[in-house]
């Protein structure tokens, strides 16, 4: 007789990036919710990450259109 174990998966699942405004953010995470609803998934929480700010780029003076990172007229 085959011996049968009852087993659970958890697995983590990132979506895109999106850019979305603060009351787009509740419909987009329930969306996805029922996408994974049909698949037999469960949400189990939710969290929402920011990309690191850029930062600019560093003047150089080797750039003929600006002195110090400023326009040159």
């Amino acid at each position: 007789m085959p011996v049968f174990r009852r087993i659970k998966i958890q697995a983590s699942v990132e979506t895109k990036a999106m850019l979305l405004q603060d009351d787009q953010i509740e419909s987009a995470v329930a969306e996805f919710s029922d996408k994974l609803r049909h698949l037999d998934l469960d949400v189990l929480s939710v969290e929402a990450t920011e990309p690191p700010p850029t930062q600019p780029a560093e003047p150089s003076d080797d750039d003929p259109w600006s002195s110090r990172g400023l326009p040159v007229e």
